[in-house]
Parts: structure tokens; sequence; C-alpha cells
């Protein structure tokens, strides 16, 4: 995993000491209500998503998730992930971020880090990122929008959330389309 730094920010690999972080943030009712993690979400899914799921990612190459924060020492704020499609040259990327990081552009600020990074030819590679949301999250949409990401609004588009099939919006961001 490539670390990458901003004027404001460290994005790295979570780590454990951000357990805690990790916990608190995906108990928080706007991260449940819009990101598909476990429902209740315990420490027992924020130790498994730390120890667990982001090394394979690394591992199995499938997929990078990046902890941003304000300093090295500093918990985290959010994670963006990038995730490997099926279709050759292409990513889809997700991201949450704890209440108190919200508000202040530091998600864009990491969001577009991330998107340059998996974008570059020198980093990830990819011609093409994907940002899928719910209708009606209109705050995950401007933030993809505030990068690059330009949305379809094709009527019909879904995403399986929690069991049921909902409303969606699908956004694309190419390496021409990138704003930093």
């Amino acid at each position: 995993m490539h670390l990458l730094t901003t004027p404001r920010l460290v994005l790295d690999a979570p780590r454990e000491s951000d357990i805690p972080a990790v916990l608190v943030a995906c108990q928080d009712a706007e991260t449940q209500r819009w990101v598909p993690l476990p429902e209740p979400y315990t420490r027992e899914s924020a130790e498994f998503f730390v120890r667990s799921y982001c090394p394979h990612g690394l591992a199995s190459g499938q997929y990078s998730v990046w902890a941003f924060r304000e300093s090295a020492e500093d918990p985290l704020i959010g994670v963006i992930e990038v995730r490997r499609d099926e279709a050759p040259g292409s990513a889809s990327v997700g991201s949450w971020a704890a209440p108190g990081g919200r508000g202040r552009g530091l998600v864009r600020e990491a969001l577009a880090a991330v998107a340059e990074h998996a974008l570059d030819q020198g980093g990830l590679g990819f011609a093409q990122l994907r940002w899928d949301c719910l209708r009606g999250n209109d705050a995950s949409r401007r933030l993809a929008e505030s990068v690059g990401f330009v949305f379809d609004e094709a009527p019909g588009r879904t995403l399986w959330y929690r069991g049921e099939e909902r409303p969606a919006l699908i956004g694309v961001l190419r390496r021409d389309g990138l704003r930093g």
C-alpha cells in the first residue's frame, strides 16, 4: 500500500489503534443509513475490519483501504476503499467518515488523493473509477462530483442494500476528468 499525503492529511493502512475510532464511526446513524455495514456494528466488527478485511484486500490484490488522518499519530477520520471491478481497467470507490471528520473538506481531500493514485499509471493504473450511491444520499453524490465523477441519471439503476434492491446513482471518473 502506498502512503499518500495531502496538505492536511496522511493516508495509510488502518491499524490496531484505529479499532475504537472505526467502532464509533460505523455505529453512527448517518453512516449506518448509507453504508452497507453489519447491524449492529460491534467491537468484533471493527476488529475484523482492521485485522482481517483490510489486510486481505492488500494480500489478494482485489482492493485497498486507506485510513485518512490529520497526522501519522492521529486516529482515523475515515476510510476510502478502491476495489477492482470485473471489467478490465475499472475499479469502484467508496468511503465513510466519522461525524467529526465531515463538513471540513477532509473527505474530499482524501478522495481526490486516492482517485489520483488509482488513476495514475504509476499508481494503481486504473482507466476509470465508479462511485455507486443510493438515491437520496446527496452528500455522497456531491462529494464524488467535487472530484470529477459524472453521474448517469438513467432510471432503473439499483443496488442491493441490506437484502433489498434500492434505487441508485452510478458515477464514473476517467483519468481526464479528475479535479484535484
